[in-house]
């Protein structure tokens, strides 16, 4: 029916130059339903068993298109003006791209290639997984939020974020892109490191945990604002605390170490210069806890030693004063250092040592008997500590430290 219509090998044709030829179905002027086809609008064309629907809309070799010049061919499936589901893709939107396998909803959404893209110019190609507008979860990504950007292999969620080439990212403008890991408003893990907190940043293999946290470039900082950044392994762990000196940690609060019964916490100790120069411990005032605190700083020396003091007895001139079962395994037995003080009315007593260390024990002797205050120094000989006078000498050249 129409001008120049073509309805032969059992095909119908409607329209002017409408080709409706071996079986086919045109509707429209120079439709095409060739070869079991079926086209319905201007130009459209429906060859080889496809479908076609709308102003030069092709669903050319099984495939179905509805929209103006949209393209379904090979087994696509599309709905949009010049959306394209070629190979077997599906595709809904405006110049959506489903080509190959791939599944994309949205203005200018592109699912190719095994992807899947929903939003506007979402990019799920190559295997990838995009939602939102202008998202990238290409070539075997996953990208969800506006703006995401999940390419090669990463993984992004939120407003601009970027898990990009084996990254991670979970938060609006977070970057965990280059294997990093970042979670958070603005946080930065990228190029290997991990970043936790608003705006934390972890860049460059460091890691950082807390609300502006910085442990970029190898360090570590946890804690809000705390920061480590600038030079090499540092660790900076607490609210606000800053560590500028390298090889080094600075913890900022209290310190609580808890071991079980059948477990061991085991410490080594080296000090700095500068700012760490003295050693002490801060506690709350006795007197005045909600409004004072009480420091007591740590007795130094070039040598490790052990101390142990009490109370003896005499009896019958003597006291046997019983070390602990360790202290042999502790210590260098010969190297003690004895202090001994009579507590007597009598302004002629006196003690003395009749006995060294030997065996976890001493003897006291006096010439009456009284109590006796007792102090013993003795060096350590334990094989942490000898390995740590080996490693870290009294007098060492700025060199050689590590």
């Amino acid at each position: 029916v129409g001008y120049l219509a073509n309805g032969s090998d059992v095909g119908a044709a409607v329209g002017y130059e409408a080709n409706g030829v071996s079986e086919g179905v045109a509707i429209g002027s120079q439709a095409k339903g060739i070869n079991s086809g079926a086209a319905v609008g201007y130009n459209a064309n429906g060859s080889d068993s496809g479908a076609a629907v709308g102003y030069m809309a092709n669903g050319y070799t099984h495939g179905a298109a509805i929209g103006r010049e949209a393209n379904a061919r090979s087994s696509g499936a599309v709905v949009g003006e010049s959306a394209n589901g070629y190979s077997s893709g599906a595709v809904v939107g405006k110049s959506a791209n489903g080509y190959y396998r791939g599944a994309a909803v949205g203005y200018g959404a592109n699912g190719s290639d095994y992807g899947v893209a929903v939003g506007y110019y979402a990019n799920g190609t190559n295997n990838g997984a995009a939602m939102g507008n202008e998202a990238n979860g290409s070539v075997t990504g996953v990208a969800v939020g506006a703006s995401a950007n999940g390419s090669t292999a990463g993984a992004a969620v939120g407003f601009a974020a970027n898990g990009s080439d084996y990254g991670a990212a979970v938060g609006r403008d977070a970057n965990g892109s280059t294997e990093g890991a970042a979670v958070g408003h603005w946080a930065y893990g990228d190029n290997y490191g991990t970043a936790m907190g608003y705006a934390s940043d972890g860049y460059f293999s460091g890691v950082a945990v807390g609300r502006q946290a910085n442990g970029m470039n190898t360090n570590v900082a946890i804690g809000a604002y705390a920061t480590a950044g600038g030079g090499t392994e540092r660790i900076a762990i607490g609210l606000n605390v800053a560590n500028d000196m390298d090889y080094t940690a600075r913890i900022r609060g209290t310190l609580c170490l808890d071991g079980a019964a059948s477990e061991t916490i085991y410490w080594r100790s080296t000090f700095g210069y500068g700012d760490w120069n003295a050693k002490a411990f801060t506690i709350d005032h006795p007197l005045d806890p909600a409004n004072k605190v009480l420091r007591h700083f740590c007795l130094e020396g070039p040598q490790v030693w052990n101390v142990y003091a009490g109370n003896a007895q005499l009896v019958n001139g003597q006291a046997v004063v019983e070390l602990p079962e360790y202290y042999s395994a502790l210590n260098l037995v010969g190297s003690e250092i004895y202090s001994l003080t009579p507590i007597s009315q009598y302004v002629n007593a006196n003690a003395v040592v009749k006995q060294k260390v030997s065996g976890n024990f001493f003897v006291v002797a006096g010439n009456i008997d009284m109590e006796v205050s007792w102090t013993i120094k003795v060096l350590r000989n334990d094989p942490g500590c000898l390995e740590d006078l080996q490693r870290r000498p009294v007098e060492q050249f700025k060199s050689e430290l590590k």
